[in-house]
């Protein structure tokens, strides 16, 4: 829920810039980390002399290096893993980001109504029965099946309708929504206000299903980003 409400607030792009910039330098330190690590390695394995007596701390000292090499590695392979995780919920931002470049503008500021109850059942221009139940809308000049996100200026609060009639035919008003689509983005979830001030924007093909798919999938990756983030504080806790 967080990353809807955070998406494309300003500096969102120079965050993100930031984020793959700091990779960059995580993965360079990871990199030279490990070819320190294969020195000591190849170092702990080198025969050396020692007397008969000092058996047993040899032993002694390669176990510890082993032990050392083991914890090393698993970190590499826990800091990938951070990684990994990181770039794939930065693909999906970008993906989102994208995606909203592609939606379209058509008014800032205009107003919209509703459909009373006596056209339910009635035909619209397209053919199919009138529902006031479902988001629909009617507007003049756009394709029918159009998806449009109309926004309540007063506060905020948007809904998405498909267009399916033509109207209104009321001068100063630029979309007609269904009962439930106007009680929708008002404040009391009613109809006492029979106007409102609203922005309409035309969606891509697709833009629903796309948008709601790659947010799920970013809650689901964040969900596993923090819970690992518990493990290593529990493991550090624990030390």
């Amino acid at each position: 829920m967080f990353y809807r409400e955070f998406l494309g607030k300003p500096g969102y792009l120079d965050c993100l810039t930031k984020n793959i910039l700091m990779r960059n330098i995580t993965n360079y330190i990871i990199g030279s980390f490990a070819l320190l690590l294969g020195f000591v390695v190849i170092y702990s394995f080198m025969p050396a002399k020692f007397e008969k007596g000092n058996n047993d701390a040899v032993i002694a000292v390669s176990e510890e290096r082993y032990l050392a090499m083991a914890d090393s590695l698993e970190m590499i392979a826990e800091k990938r893993e951070e990684i990994e995780l990181s770039e794939k919920i930065e693909d999906i931002n970008r993906s989102l980001l994208e995606l909203e470049e592609d939606v379209e503008l058509l008014h800032s500021t205009t107003k919209a109504s509703y459909y009373h109850d006596k056209f339910n059942k009635r035909k619209t221009a397209n053919g199919e029965i009138f529902d006031n139940n479902k988001f629909t809308a009617a507007h003049k000049t756009l394709p029918f099946g159009s998806q449009v996100k109309v926004t309540n200026l007063s506060n905020g609060k948007s809904v998405i309708v498909t267009i399916n009639d033509r109207g209104p035919f009321v001068k100063g008003r630029k979309i007609d929504l269904s009962k439930a689509a106007f009680k929708e983005i008002t404040n009391s979830n009613s109809t006492k206000r029979g106007i409102l001030q609203v922005k309409i924007e035309k969606l891509p093909d697709g833009y629903e299903k796309s948008r709601e798919e790659l947010l799920t999938d970013l809650e689901e990756l964040e969900t596993v980003k923090q819970l690992k983030e518990t493990e290593n504080t529990l493991k550090e806790f624990s030390l």
